[in-house]
């Protein structure tokens, strides 16, 4: 009986072998198939927590960049008024109604100042805020991510000379942006009588102009050498003091001075101009729309027989209105189709000495934390989140080799 065995073993040796190596084969396919299946699940694993809290991480630099914004809001209006003091030239205007058309001159120049300045300091403390917070997130995520550990190089020694920028940006970066703006509205309002009245679409052109100068943008044939003077500096001047690069050996140093450089490149931009453009165009226009409920609405009322003879008659024919130096063009009472009404932006219009007052209190209301306020709307912007977003992920990112 063995001998049969051992006869049919050896008849079919080869037979075995092959299964052997070919179950062998398997059984080991199997453990590394599942051994490299665990691992593919860590990862996964470790990739969601990783991007669950980069997300957390992320949302809370967010929420902390609006709220260091607003916090700052209070002394951003300090300066403004300061610097614009309005209160100052009305208490002349009492004390010598003798130079009162040379004080009124700069009333002008003041209110148009605080309005500009207002929409300019408002955007930019927001937006270069967004990118310190975002960036100096970055790195303390990756270097989070990196050790497992919040220290590492990034100290908080480190994070609170980095946000050091902040009080120079607020002593001396929004002062040296309100001069600047001050002399644009300066060299473009000259001239301009009080007595004269403004529509929208005016004040519009007004703004537009302010724009092109602080952005150096005036036409050729116009592009004098006091209108080149106009022209404000770059962005990352107001916001930082220039680098220096760091003496010695010291790797907190050194890391300082590559994080002040970055976020200078950044500020200096083309991203960010645009979005610091997108801010400004945002911030006139929402200007203009909290100046337009101080114009005078067109009236429209029904037409009946006797209306429609009495606006035939030549006396009836080119009439202007005006009430209470609120002045309104004929167009905008005519009684035509509601498609042919004349717009408040281009036929009703304000005296410069009464939207003066207007825009010198712009300043307090935009940039209060109120719901629908310039600040508001500058911090929600879709432009300056994308932006952010796109420094955090650039610098949270584990760097390349």
């Amino acid at each position: 009986m063995f001998s049969r065995v051992r006869d049919f073993l050896y008849r079919h040796r080869r037979k075995f072998l092959i299964g052997g190596i070919v179950v062998g084969g398997a059984a080991l396919l199997s453990r590394y198939a599942e051994k490299k299946l665990l691992e593919w699940h860590e990862r996964q694993t470790r990739t969601l927590v990783e991007q669950q809290k980069r997300r957390q991480h992320y949302d809370n630099t967010l929420r902390t960049s609006s709220a260091t914004v607003l916090s700052l809001a209070s002394s951003v209006k300090e300066v403004i008024s300061r610097d614009l003091d309005a209160d100052a030239l009305l208490q002349a205007l009492r004390e010598q109604p003798q130079h009162k058309r040379s004080i009124w001159e700069q009333l002008k120049v003041v209110g148009f100042s605080r309005a500009a300045a207002t929409v300019y300091v408002g955007s930019l403390v927001a937006a270069s805020i967004r990118v310190q917070l975002m960036l100096l997130g970055g790195y303390t995520f990756r270097e989070l991510i990196n050790t497992g550990q919040s220290k590492a190089l990034i100290t908080q020694t480190l994070q609170q000379k980095y946000l050091a920028a902040v009080h120079y940006l607020i002593e001396q970066g929004v002062p040296r942006l309100v001069e600047h703006v001050t002399k644009a509205v300066t060299h473009l309002t000259t001239g301009l009588p009080l007595n004269h009245s403004l529509t929208l679409t005016q004040m519009e052109a007004i703004f537009h102009e302010i724009r092109l100068a602080l952005a150096g943008e005036g036409s050729p044939q116009d592009a004098t050498t006091q209108e080149r003077k106009l022209k404000a500096d770059s962005w990352s001047q107001y916001v930082l003091k220039a680098p220096v690069p760091p003496d010695g050996d010291s790797e907190e140093n050194r890391i300082l001075y590559n994080m002040l450089v970055e976020t200078s490149d950044i500020l200096d931009s083309e991203d960010f101009s645009s979005v610091m453009d997108t801010l400004i165009q945002n911030g006139i226009n929402l200007l203009l729309d909290r100046l337009a409920d101080f114009y005078p609405e067109p009236k429209v009322y029904k037409e009946n027989w006797v209306d429609s003879v009495s606006r035939d008659t030549p006396a009836a024919m080119g009439d202007s209105i005006e009430l209470n130096s609120q002045v309104c063009t004929t167009s905008a009472i005519t009684l035509a189709p509601p498609a042919a009404q004349c717009s408040v932006l281009s036929s009703c219009a304000l005296p410069v000495a009464k939207v003066v007052p207007v825009l010198s209190g712009v300043v307090h209301a935009a940039l209060s934390p109120t719901p629908g306020q310039l600040l508001q709307k500058v911090l929600t912007n879709d432009k300056l989140d994308a932006l952010g977003a796109n420094v955090y992920e650039a610098f949270a990112a584990p760097p390349t080799h």
